[in-house]
């Protein structure tokens, strides 16, 4: 039985914020795990961890290390698992984004090359699918989607702002930061990214116990949110998300229109979309492949599919 493109939508919706939540539990588990090498190298006794560190992290060892040893020597499989949303080894397997190779390509130094090639996939998903780093694997995207929902029911009783500024703001955050980085080095992209910001504090609080410098960033993207326009950030501050909507212009996989079902007036999938996309003028760039114009179209003509030429 085929689904409505209705249905589609909101199962669209359910999955990125599934795969969202499953990323942000994946950087709680890097920190864990940066605790847990560090235990294991130091003590490698479950007792020792506990007398040390409590029988919470006593069983967060023991569970941990039992997955490791299933796939050979823990100590070496745990290693293979490292980083943060901007570059990350998840079973070895790197993945980098674009501005993180571009900023160390900028300070003329040679990178590694599992983190120039992971660079690829990233790329990949962006020139296939167009801007799905936003809707599925971005972490702080979630925060923002939850404020906008906030802000849509603050907004029957308080008037909001909705500043439009155009996507040259982006650039010239990510040109901005490029020059500042020759100066002061990589560190400045914990308070930039936001993705990277949200990173940087769950790893401080985990691994840490502290938090970072990185939360004044999101307290300022929160307000952005808020106070300025929906999904503020994610349209006009983000030089990630700027940058792989240019890499998806012409993606291959796009929400299409069915133009003869399409009440020419109508402009609900327009002021639905989180990224300013308006799929009533057959607008592509930029579009995260959220789902959610397909709940709100009311004529159900919007639905996914390949590009057509």
């Amino acid at each position: 039985m085929r689904l409505s493109n209705a249905a589609m939508g909101r199962g669209l919706m359910v999955l990125s914020i599934g795969t969202r939540f499953g990323v942000l539990v994946l950087v709680c588990l890097l920190a864990l795990w940066t605790e847990y090498l560090n235990l294991k190298v130091g003590y490698g006794n479950a007792r020792l961890v506990e007398l040390s560190a409590g029988w919470g992290m006593r069983l967060f060892y023991e569970a941990s290390d039992a997955f490791f040893s299933f796939f050979g020597d823990a100590v070496v499989v745990a290693q293979k698992n490292a980083g943060m949303t901007w570059s990350i080894r998840v079973g070895g397997v790197p993945f980098t984004d674009p501005v993180a190779l571009l900023s160390v390509l900028l300070q003329g130094r040679v990178p590694e090359l599992g983190f120039a090639l992971g660079v690829l996939l990233p790329l990949l998903l962006a020139a296939f699918l167009g801007r799905v780093f936003c809707a599925y694997v971005c972490p702080a995207s979630l925060l923002f989607f939850a404020i906008a929902r906030v802000r849509r029911l603050l907004g029957s009783f308080f008037y909001f702002f909705d500043l439009k500024v155009g996507q040259s703001m982006a650039w010239g955050v990510l040109c901005g930061s490029l020059a500042v980085v020759l100066y002061w080095g990589h560190g400045v992209w914990t308070l930039i990214l936001p993705y990277f910001a949200m990173g940087q504090t769950i790893f401080h609080s985990i691994a840490l116990g502290a938090l970072s410098v990185s939360v004044y960033s999101l307290v300022v993207f929160t307000i952005l949110d808020l106070c300025l326009g929906l999904q503020f950030t994610c349209r006009y501050v983000c030089p990630t998300g700027r940058l792989l909507g240019w890499v998806g212009h012409r993606a291959r996989v796009v929400v299409r229109r069915e133009a003869t079902r399409c009440v020419q007036q109508c402009t609900a999938c327009a002021d639905i979309c989180p990224l300013a996309v308006s799929p009533t003028l057959d607008q592509t760039r930029d579009c995260s492949l959220c789902g959610e114009c397909l709940v709100a179209c009311p004529t159900q003509c919007l639905s996914i599919g390949r590009k057509s030429k």
